[in-house]
């Protein structure tokens, strides 16, 4: 997920161009979170609770493990997916909007510049030692 986060940080994406059609999405979006959140109420509410003299058998420990998880702590399980998920979308957020104090070569500025620019010559006579 780290390494996700990094590439995603790494991308120079236009956001401007990603906002543009965010209303004209904005019904399907809404229909599909809606679809999604019933079918995740059917789903948790349809599996039967762990009991633990059903962990107590002979099953592998990943099995028991994965049983009590998504049965007893689905739905903690599920707030710190969703706690993770806001987080890396903050980390986003806060990593792609423009910082006031950072300074940006302008290689158009670069190309342009003579010598004459930036260099001057200036005739002084030589001291001496008196």
């Amino acid at each position: 997920m780290v390494l996700f986060l990094f590439v995603v940080m790494m991308l120079d994406i236009n956001l401007s161009k990603l906002r543009e059609g965010f209303v004209n999405y904005m019904p399907v979006a809404t229909i599909v979170g809606i679809l999604i959140l019933v079918e995740m109420i059917f789903v948790v509410g349809a599996w039967p609770e762990v009991t633990s003299s059903e962990i107590a058998t002979n099953i592998p420990n990943t099995v028991a493990l994965g049983k009590v998880l998504y049965t007893n702590y689905v739905y903690p399980f599920e707030i710190a997916a969703v706690i993770l998920l806001v987080a890396m979308i903050a980390a986003i957020a806060l990593t792609m909007r423009p910082h006031t104090r950072a300074k940006y070569q302008k290689p158009e500025e670069q190309v342009k510049v003579r010598s004459q620019d930036r260099i001057r010559i200036v005739k002084m006579p030589s001291e001496s030692k008196e």
